[in-house]
């Protein structure tokens, strides 16, 4: 039996998590006051997860909205997991979110829809500048 510091270390058990930035980037010129669609194109994989791809909808009263159509895991019984940080348009970091979990991947195989519209909610007057989102995800 492994100690936890050998769990820790082997890389076998490690976690498996990943960062990717949003397809859309919005420049401020753009900026007209209307929610924005920031995409993720995937498929992303962690672990035993996979996330098809998904979108964030970002609303100028600042609460935004995450959705993604195709989520799996082949073990079933995992969640994925993901955190999204706004960046302005010179890649500054102007709000992270807390981490927010699908609803559990079960029965292996089984691919779900993840909609969101409750758990993000971030400082309205910082909305004119969102640029670009990331999402870190783990599973």
């Amino acid at each position: 039996m492994a100690t936890h510091q050998e769990q820790r270390t082997n890389p076998t058990t490690a976690p498996a998590d990943g960062v990717s930035l949003s397809k859309t980037i919005r420049k401020l010129a753009d900026h007209d006051g209307a929610s924005i669609v920031f995409s993720f194109d995937g498929p992303y994989y962690a672990g035993d997860c996979k996330l098809g791809g998904g979108a964030l909808s970002v609303f100028p009263d600042g609460h935004a909205e995450w959705f993604s159509g195709d989520v799996m895991s082949t073990t079933g019984d995992d969640s994925w997991l993901a955190t999204f940080e706004f960046f302005d348009d010179h890649g500054v970091s102007l709000w992270r979110f807390g981490r927010i979990a699908s609803p559990s991947l079960s029965p292996p195989y089984a691919v779900i829809t993840w909609d969101s519209r409750d758990q993000l909610f971030f400082p309205a007057y910082i909305f004119p500048s969102i640029a670009r989102v990331s999402m870190t995800y783990h599973c």
